[in-house]
């Protein structure tokens, strides 16, 4: 009998080869050198970008606050420690754009409606709010503020800065709240409106990519609580299907819809929440972020709002299915009790990919600060002379007098700094993008590939409770013999998931332009065509990364063969397959949903957040992700024993000669315990009668 895949041997079809070569070398190479790139790219990030500008914001002089700075150049007031200083300031709240910031230490949390007022927060708070080397503020005339220097016994008027700086704050000081680590007024019955619309504009016109990327970084914590969260979650799921499997469907599927339900809920009552705080805020206070945010957890409760009831619909069509599963999961079970070490596969792949997005996610932040400086010097800025009185009708200029050293110093230049990205750096957030996706789909088909290899050994064996070492061979072949065929099939996913994001962000775009919906409907139904291709990649690549470690042939050939074998077997993937993979894809939306749900309870409530819906969904797609890595054990376990089963099937016809090596579970498929799956025995001996 000839193999139905090409011109293999029987041999080489039914158990893994022991003679293998390289395979796929030139993508492994392409691979490599792609790698090469995202290590120059994140080299330059590091260099040049400082994460915590976002965090904390920079004042005018170029500083950090919050942190130890580094001298920039011999520019006045910059290098200085701020350590102690983690708040931003703005001397002039009616032109935030121009106003020199500084950092201090404390915001005013109270009106300071004269000099003595502020004289009085600075003592009793240790928390200076004139500019750096003005070492005491005490009082201020209606037309000039006034400065005094600790080693003077006179006081000298100065005129206001150029354009519109002031190196003191103009009294009254309203109170101020920590608002992203800056100081923004408390509304008050007699603020002056132009201040609140100056404030609220200024932190609207912050850049959403650097909001999103400063709200994921002053999260971090929460976010290794959730992972914690979702690990425990997926952890508790293994150990289900390890100690229930013959319950296991019905326990999954009970489960998720528990969680979908009270996720969505969750999002409904937080939507809710939100809508009654921006409709009980005045206009001109409101942040674009809570309008956002609003906007979002609407979509995002819609969204989980249909998902759920699809979700129920399907779980009520399936559940008479279920049982045609139950047995292949009781195989599945077998081969890993066989083989425990198996579900030591996810710890690994978590570990690479938490490495691996922590540093991706560190790049990421460097970039979105990858900044260079613009100087802008100002030139004797106070102009001091003598605290005579000045008539009523005097419209001249103050004339300077002669100046003594320690005058001199409250009359120095300096050099105000602002930050500017380059824009051929937006470039490096696709290449970035891109390495995200192929290396996480290629730490995820290591996994799979090892899996597949090992449990293909276990099933091919006449002693399966005394295979020797399969994953410690499978990991060595991987290693030495398949990384490039493990790399072509993670870059075919990426090929089709990038230009599906590109397309998606397009469509949004050509929303908003009424004469292009046509072109944004197109657009939608090749997103659409794109997803769909991605998820027949995504579940082919499983079944090939089976045949190449078992024939150890190219990923090409071995799609090819997965392909045909798959083919032929259409009635058992849709009846077997599909469900095993439906329940391992609801207990993965269990742990998203319970995490997701407890995200929602810890962040809504944090003040230092933008958009804190994006840190929402970022968590839930991590615990998704983190799910799939625990769970995809049973799921390449599943496709793995199910795919050398219809092998087996075909290369064997249950005799003395050619015993089947599934037993049962083959039995159990071809219908002869006398289940209704006998089209597959019917396949089997259309293949025999033509070969």
């Amino acid at each position: 009998m000839s193999p139905c895949c090409g011109a293999q041997t029987e041999d080489k079809i039914s158990k893994p080869s022991k003679s293998r070569s390289c395979t796929d070398v030139l993508c492994l190479a392409i691979f490599g050198i792609f790698w090469g790139l995202l290590i120059f790219v994140a080299a330059f990030a590091i260099v040049i970008g400082n994460p915590t500008r976002l965090a904390y914001g920079q004042d005018s002089f170029g500083n950090t606050c919050g942190m130890k700075n580094e001298e920039l150049g011999n520019m006045t007031f910059s290098g200085m420690d701020m350590t102690h200083r983690p708040y931003l300031f703005f001397l002039n709240m009616t032109n935030l754009y121009h106003s020199l910031k500084i950092c201090v230490k404390k915001c005013p949390d109270r009106t300071l409606w004269d000099d003595q007022d502020i004289q009085d927060f600075e003592s009793s708070t240790g928390s200076h709010l004139c500019r750096y080397d003005i070492v005491n503020f005490l009082g201020r005339s209606a037309l000039y503020p006034v400065i005094r220097n600790d080693t003077l016994d006179k006081y000298f008027f100065h005129v206001e800065e150029n354009n519109g700086h002031y190196a003191c704050p103009k009294p009254p000081v309203f109170a101020t709240k920590s608002l992203f680590k800056r100081c923004v007024p408390l509304p008050v019955a007699n603020f002056a409106g132009d201040i609140i619309y100056s404030v609220y504009a200024y932190l609207n016109s912050f850049d959403s990519i650097q909001q999103v990327v400063s709200d994921i970084y002053a999260v971090k914590i929460e976010i290794l609580e959730m992972v914690a969260l979702a690990i425990a979650v997926s952890i508790l799921m293994v150990i289900l299907i390890h100690k229930l499997a013959s319950f296991v469907s019905w326990i999954i599927m009970l489960i998720a819809c528990i969680a979908c339900i009270g996720g969505t809920c969750v999002l409904w009552w937080t939507y809710a929440d939100i809508k009654w705080q921006l409709d009980s805020t005045p206009f001109n206070q409101l942040l674009s972020e809570s309008v956002h945010n609003e906007q979002t957890f609407l979509v995002y409760s819609i969204l989980a709002t249909i998902f759920t009831v699809i979700l129920l619909l399907i779980v009520l069509v399936m559940r008479k299915r279920v049982n045609i599963v139950v047995l292949l999961f009781v195989e599945a079970t077998d081969c890993i009790k066989s083989m425990p070490f198996l579900l030591l596969q996810p710890v690994f792949t978590f570990i690479a990919l938490a490495c691996f997005i922590s540093f991706w996610i560190f790049v990421l932040v460097a970039l979105a600060t990858a900044y260079y400086p613009i100087k802008n010097r100002i030139e004797n800025p106070l102009q001091l002379t003598s605290p005579a009185p000045l008539p009523e009708n005097f419209t001249g200029s103050l004339a300077p007098v002669l100046l003594s050293e320690e005058e001199q110093v409250l009359n120095k230049a300096f050099t105000l700094v602002s930050f500017s990205q380059s824009s051929w750096v937006q470039y490096m957030w696709w290449y970035h993008l891109i390495a995200l996706i192929w290396t996480s789909e290629f730490i995820l088909g290591c996994q799979q590939m090892v899996i597949a290899g090992s449990v293909a050994t276990w099933y091919f064996s006449k002693n399966r409770d005394n295979v020797s070492k399969p994953i410690l061979k499978s990991m060595w072949n991987l290693i030495v013999y398949h990384l490039g065929s493990v790399a072509l099939g993670a870059f075919l996913i990426t090929l089709f998931k990038i230009p599906r994001i590109i397309l998606t962000y397009m469509t949004n775009y050509m929303k908003k332009h009424q004469e292009w919906k046509c072109v944004a409907w197109c657009l939608k139904c090749c997103t659409c065509c794109l997803w769909c291709m991605e998820k027949c990649i995504r579940y082919l690549n499983h079944n090939a990364y089976t045949i190449v470690a078992i024939q150890s042939v190219g990923f090409c050939t071995a799609a090819r063969e997965a392909f045909d074998i798959l083919v032929s077997n259409a009635l058992q993937v849709a009846t077997i397959n599909s469900v095993g993979d439906f329940i391992l894809f609801l207990g993965k939306c269990s742990v998203a949903a319970i995490t997701a749900f407890f995200s929602v309870l810890i962040l809504k409530n944090n003040p230092e957040l933008h958009f804190y819906a994006i840190p929402v969904i970022l968590i839930t797609i991590i615990a998704y992700f983190i799910a799939h890595c625990v769970l995809s054990v049973y799921e390449m376990v599943i496709d793995t024993l199910f795919l050398c089963c219809c092998e087996d099937i075909l290369r064997n016809d249950g005799s003395k000669e050619k015993p089947y090596f599934g037993g049962k579970l083959v039995r159990y498929i071809k219908g002869d315990d006398g289940h209704s799956l006998q089209p597959l025995n019917k396949v089997a001996g259309d293949v025999s009668e033509t070969e």
